[in-house]
């Protein structure tokens, strides 16, 4: 899967609507991020681990997290690795000579913290139980960037994501011009439902170009 910069889809954007969208980069940019993760990849984002000194039962998550995958006691930084998610609670374990499909890989005498014990909160692990001075290991798929900072995402995402940044900007900032239900015009109405169902399309073939299902779902299909 080829992988691109983010700023792909606001140049396309741009290019695509009126370069007076070309004023509200930064706004773009974080619709753009937005969209991204709804529209999310088993395969699209890396992964490691970091551990983690904690301070009661709050974790602060490294900057470039996307998603968590996995909590184990311990510091186990530089023996984890992680390849899919969402295939239950229970981590498989393969050995390393072999090309099966593994979920999370831990040494035996690891001790996981399973996810109905902990939440993602606004850029933070919230922890039912507290850990206090205790180390934990962190293992999250992370957000790759380029060198000026731009998220690096899957080639097949950037045309949901210029899609959907007309669209906002369609509702946003034009939608000002017809404040009043009486003067709205129904052709403005029809282009900004044309617009959402454009860019709901664009998700769905995203999605299916990724693959969502990995080769160990499939197989449990």
């Amino acid at each position: 899967m080829k992988r691109v910069p983010i700023r792909q889809a606001l140049i396309n954007a741009v290019e695509q609507s009126e370069e007076q969208l070309g004023r509200y980069m930064n706004q773009m940019l974080k619709w753009a991020k937005y969209i991204e993760k709804e529209i999310g990849s088993l395969n699209g984002y890396p992964v490691k681990s970091k551990a983690i000194i904690v301070s009661g039962s709050i974790v602060d998550l490294p900057d470039d997290c996307y998603e968590v995958i996995a909590v184990l006691r311990g510091n186990w930084e530089d023996v984890t690795n992680a390849h899919y998610r969402k295939l239950g609670n229970v981590p498989i374990q393969v050995d390393d000579r072999t090309e099966e499909i593994s979920y999370v890989w831990i040494p035996l005498n690891a001790s996981l913290i399973y996810n109905h014990y902990w939440e993602e909160v606004a850029g933070k692990l919230q922890l039912i139980n507290e850990f206090n001075g205790q180390e934990l290991t962190i293992v999250y798929q992370y957000i790759e960037t380029d060198e000026n900072g731009f998220w690096i995402v899957n080639e097949s995402h950037i045309d949901a994501i210029t899609k959907f940044i007309i669209y906002k900007f369609a509702m946003k900032y034009r939608w000002r011009l017809f404040k009043s239900e009486k003067f709205m015009r129904p052709g403005y109405r029809e282009m900004v439902l044309d617009l959402e169902r454009d860019y709901n399309i664009a998700v769905r073939h995203a999605r299916a170009q990724d693959g969502k299902w990995s080769e160990y779902e499939r197989r449990q299909m």
